[in-house]
């Protein structure tokens, strides 16, 4: 089971029908959905027919019930969360442009109230692991504890981090052993300019791989600090690319757990994000592992 955490977010989509250089254009789909960096790589394991969970706190509300709803309705096991007053969702309005960028405008203030669930439901959760999923900069505080556990269990722990250098999340990226994370964050926690001597700056004696993402230019990995591969991102039609990094990331996890060399894991993750993002407007935003596998064979 490849366990996440993160947070959950209650997502407002408005996608329009002109670029953002335009400055102005009408409404083409609107939609309420559920995401979260972690919950869309989970839902992207699920897809692949893996077991998922997440494991963390979530609210009483009624968005908190929807949410728990959502999990369900993707595949996603909540065996590990546990119901906290005030733990609900991160609230976000996400405008998606023509060719499928986005801009997204969030509220986590509901993060100050989301704790990590009790010891007895992390035990639990490591003891059935594969692998862990982490989202850094919204996992709450025990997550570098949880993490260190995983890791002398000797469970993989694959990192997605994409904003905020903060001393914490520093923490977390330093800890993990597969670090995931776009190539620009990657830039500015080395301030290194080439993907070869970021990767150089972000390797340490206890990391497994380095995959730095570039969106339509592909993605650089490393599984040492000599053996590179870069892998071309899959040419498709872009509607919506909310949550194709997270995709990556699970479909990555995925191939790890099933014994994936490093360009194949990284292939897949590719194919995973690239499916997400040609899916139609208002689709169910699981990419199908038919889907994921017939393109990763192209």
């Amino acid at each position: 089971m490849i366990i996440g955490l993160g947070c959950l977010a209650h997502d407002h989509i408005l996608a329009t029908e002109t670029t953002w250089e335009a400055g102005k254009g009408r409404v083409v789909h609107t939609e309420t959905r559920f995401g979260g960096n972690v919950r869309n790589a989970l839902a992207a394991v699920a897809s692949l027919d893996h077991p998922a969970a997440y494991l963390g706190s979530v609210g009483l509300s009624a968005s908190s019930d929807e949410a728990m709803a959502d999990l369900a309705a993707h595949g996603i096991s909540a065996d590990f969360i546990e119901r906290v007053e005030g733990a609900d969702p991160v609230m976000s309005r996400i405008t998606v442009t023509a060719g499928g960028e986005r801009y997204v405008a969030f509220d986590d203030s509901t993060l100050a109230t989301t704790p990590l669930p009790g010891e007895a439901l992390v035990d639990a959760a490591l003891s059935v692991a594969d692998a862990v999923l982490v989202d850094a900069c919204v996992a709450p505080p025990g997550t570098l504890q949880v993490i260190e556990r995983a890791r002398n269990l000797g469970v993989p722990v694959v990192l997605d981090a994409e904003r905020d250098p903060s001393s914490s999340v520093l923490a977390l990226v330093d800890a993990a052993d597969h670090l995931v994370i776009p190539l620009g964050f990657g830039a500015t926690l080395t301030g290194a300019s080439t993907p070869v001597d970021i990767a150089a700056g972000l390797w340490n004696e206890r990391r497994s791989s380095v995959v730095l993402t570039d969106g339509i230019r592909g993605c650089h990995a490393w599984e040492s600090r000599e053996l590179h591969v870069h892998v071309s991102a899959f040419e498709v039609t872009a509607v919506d690319t909310t949550g194709c990094g997270d995709a990556f990331h699970g479909a990555y996890a995925w191939s790890l757990v099933n014994g994936g060399a490093l360009r194949e894991r990284v292939r897949i993750a590719s194919a995973a994000a690239a499916v997400l993002a040609a899916l139609p407007a208002g689709a169910k935003r699981m990419p199908s592992r038919e889907a994921i596998e017939s393109l990763a064979a192209e």
